[in-house]
């Protein structure tokens, strides 16, 4: 029963960071949520020390409103125009996160409340706290926590769907259209904070950008079209957890490990052979579009020349024999040039132009 909990703990996570993080990669913020996953530790080591508490909820208010902080700072660096986007989070969330650790080690000694636990995260012991009422036991806390951040982001984006896809694809359009693009973006990004905050005691800060990122970056290179991008993130996210999360249990070691690796390998396969934006169908289409290049060229060539001998071609494209042979098939397959004579024939091969031939 464990095992089912922690499974489902870690299915729900990863769909809830999938959803979030989609967005993030089409607006090309993806370091964001780096930034959050480690801007919120002084908001979560101060409201520690305030409340005196692990389980308080004012933990993930506060961490969640720190990472808010950071999103406002950032985009208040960025206004200037002093430094470009990317320098100014870089700049922000290594300090608040430094901060954060100095306050840990300062006001944190000696309780099990660490920087190690923000980044690695605790799934496998996560199902050992647990959610009582009424002398009934309802389950992991943690599942009820991700679970609340998974339909917050699914009621957020059911309400504003439109909005979100405006302001992502043309904030201009959205601002002239009275959306308001600033604030939307403020909003979702404080939901971003909440699903990241949620999911620190579960996955940590590193499966936390793992599955906020790889999974939507590789779902990006699959589909163009939005809802169907949505869907395959959380598919994607979904089996990197889940696989992970098997890998984890036959090695014996922590989950978070495995699952982030799961997700990267996801993204690399994608990136590999995606069929409109992977590395080898776009090297395949490449090719492709060479051979008809070089057969469009060997039939107006033949085109220009008439009836003509194949070694005069040859010799006048001042082709290797290879590549002509092989743009030479790829013309008669396409029926741009007919070939006579040739093998088990007296006369030379003679070649044709069979047709108007377009490029």
């Amino acid at each position: 029963m464990i095992e089912f909990w922690t499974l489902l703990i870690a299915v729900v996570t990863a769909a809830a960071c999938a959803l979030t993080g989609t967005f993030l990669v089409l607006k090309r913020e993806a370091l964001v949520s780096e930034g959050l996953a480690h801007s919120v530790l002084p908001g979560i080591v101060i409201a520690y020390v305030i409340t005196g508490s692990r389980t308080s909820p004012l933990l993930i208010a506060g961490a969640a409103g720190m990472g808010l902080a950071m999103v406002l700072l950032v985009q208040a660096i960025r206004r200037t125009g002093i430094v470009d986007r990317d320098a100014s989070l870089g700049v922000v969330f290594p300090a608040l996160f430094s901060i954060g650790v100095l306050l840990a080690n300062a006001e944190l000694s000696g309780v099990h409340f660490h920087a190690d636990c923000i980044i690695d995260g605790n799934l496998s012991l996560s199902v050992l706290d647990r959610v009582n009422a009424f002398g009934r036991d309802l389950g992991p806390k943690a599942l009820w926590t991700m679970s609340i951040a998974l339909l917050s982001v699914a009621a957020f984006l059911a309400l504003f769907y439109k909005e979100m896809k405006l302001v992502t694809f043309d904030a201009g359009l959205a601002g002239t259209l009275g959306f308001r693009p600033a604030l939307m973006n403020t909003v979702w990004l404080a939901l971003v904070s909440f699903v990241t905050v949620a999911a620190f005691e579960t996955a940590g800060s590193i499966l936390v950008v793992a599955l906020m990122i790889a999974p939507p970056a590789a779902a990006s290179l699959w589909t163009k079209n939005l809802p169907v991008l949505l869907a395959v993130a959380v598919l994607f996210a979904i089996a990197a957890a889940i696989s992970g999360f098997y890998t984890a249990f036959a090695l014996d070691i922590a989950p978070a490990g495995p699952m982030a690796t799961l997700a990267g390998v996801v993204f690399l396969v994608s990136f590999l052979v995606a069929p409109s934006e992977g590395v080898v169908s776009a090297r395949l289409r490449r090719r492709s579009q060479s051979r008809s290049l070089e057969a469009s060229l060997l039939a107006a060539r033949a085109e220009s020349s008439g009836p003509a001998p194949a070694e005069t071609l040859r010799a006048e494209l001042d082709w290797p024999t290879s590549r002509f042979e092989r743009a030479l098939a790829e013309a008669v397959s396409s029926g741009l040039v007919s070939e006579e004579g040739g093998a088990g024939s007296t006369g030379p091969r003679t070649l044709r132009c069979a047709g108007p031939v377009t490029s």
